[in-house]
């Protein structure tokens, strides 16, 4: 789901690990050495008072240590400080967020989501300006689709200021982390410097994508704020539970997204003070990848910008309600759609179904069948989900054909495609 919406107000850095640094900043070089081999260490003592002192002094709420750990970094403060600066001169200002279902806000119980609630705070420290949200969460979606997306979704709106949250929809395979450092890097090579933020959510389980999403912040020097680091370490140390934050096993209920606003406000808090600091020219050569940037600035295509699709069988359709140009094949005669496309890289939108009905097309690129693609899922609830139909190092013209065959399949919906020059 699309949203426009017109906006709604934290600390960083954890307790525990100003602990730890100030025992390491005050122990000899070797006393990890010599307190693994057993040989005792004199500073002890000394660092044990030291943390008991800092911890007595401590006066933050337990819920105000949560919000100070939710920040890992601030990042490099540039982009962000100079957003902050047009718009403490008078500029109106565009937030985007992209990510799954706890972006869109399904099973929040609210309409307060995080999504909403961080572009009313913005609008509260700006009075001035019109602070303009757009939310492009789509429930059970991953990087994979996000990046595709990217363009019509976000890049559309000319944001100052994109959050992205993928961590608990994205697999660990090689293909999400390519898929959203692409994304990532997309939005740092825009001639508008995009302030982007990295939200690592988690599940009930534990399950989160932080490690690997976080050595990509790390990189590109991005804020990132973790709800693994804040409110499963209050519920792993017995202070708050699993339902106190969601009423199921992975969205937000209300608590939980005013938990994250204050993440969110949390880290505006620490730019702010310091904008004039900050202001300055971004240096927009990026590090070199830490697993891919292949996929960067995919271009989104569907049946309203597409032209000379020939169909035998397939019609256009309004596929889905965040796909609404998309075709559909409804036949057990067999069928096809085909096109001519100059790319490297094509990916296709197709929606998925727990359904015998649902069929398999055979993929064919310059008349040879590179594979096929199922829509039948055992996981599948018409959901979207993405297959790469060429995943070539350099560009070239191809002819694509997707081609249904006789059987007792009835039908298969390609939603859209994307493809990277």
């Amino acid at each position: 789901m699309l949203l426009a919406m017109t906006a709604c107000s934290g600390n960083g850095t954890s307790s525990s690990a100003q602990e730890s640094t100030a025992s390491e900043s005050s122990a000899p070089e070797n006393s990890a050495v010599q307190t693994a081999e057993g040989t005792a260490d004199s500073s002890a003592p000394a660092q044990t008072a030291e943390a008991s002192t800092a911890e007595a002094d401590d006066t933050r709420s337990d819920y105000e240590k949560m919000v100070d750990r939710s920040l890992l970094s601030t990042g490099d403060m540039t982009r962000m400080a100079d957003v902050f600066q047009r718009a403490q001169n008078g500029e109106d200002i565009t937030v985007a967020y992209i990510g799954g279902s706890i972006t869109e806000g399904y099973n929040a119980g609210t309409t307060e989501f995080y999504a909403k609630t961080c572009t009313d705070l913005l609008q509260g420290y700006f009075p001035d300006i019109t602070v303009t949200g757009v939310n492009a969460g789509i429930s059970g979606t991953p990087s994979l689709l996000g990046n595709l997306r990217l363009e019509r979704d976000v890049l559309s709106a000319n944001p100052d200021i994109v959050f992205v949250e993928f961590a608990v929809n994205d697999g660990q395979t090689a293909e999400y982390k390519n898929a959203y450092e692409s994304l990532v890097r997309t939005l740092l090579t825009q001639d508008k410097d995009i302030a982007v933020v990295l939200l690592f959510t988690v599940l009930d389980s534990g399950y989160t994508c932080q490690e690997h999403m976080s050595q990509i912040g790390e990189n590109y020097g991005l804020p990132m704020i973790s709800v693994h680091d804040s409110v499963y370490e209050e519920i792993e140390a017995g202070r708050m539970t699993w339902q106190d934050y969601s009423d199921d096993q992975s969205h937000p209920n209300a608590y939980g997204h005013k938990c994250i606003t204050d993440f969110v406000d949390n880290y505006y808090q620490k730019v702010l003070p310091v904008v004039a600091e900050n202001v300055g020219e971004v240096n927009k050569e990026l590090p070199e990848p830490v697993f891919s940037g292949k996929y960067m600035n995919m271009h989104y295509m569907d049946s309203a910008n597409m032209e000379n699709v020939e169909l035998d069988n397939f019609t256009q359709y309004d596929t889905h309600g965040n796909f609404h140009n998309g075709w559909f094949y409804k036949s057990t005669e067999g069928g096809s759609m085909r096109f001519t496309v100059n790319c490297s890289v094509l990916e296709m939108v197709f929606k998925a179904n727990n359904s015998e009905k649902y069929g398999t097309a055979d993929i064919y690129v310059d008349g040879v069948k590179t594979s096929s693609v199922s829509s039948n899922m055992p996981d599948g609830w018409n959901n979207p989900v993405t297959a790469y139909l060429i995943d070539d190092d350099t560009s070239a013209e191809h002819t694509v054909e997707i081609r249904m065959e006789a059987g007792e399949s009835e039908a298969f919906f390609v939603l859209a495609f994307g493809y990277c020059d």
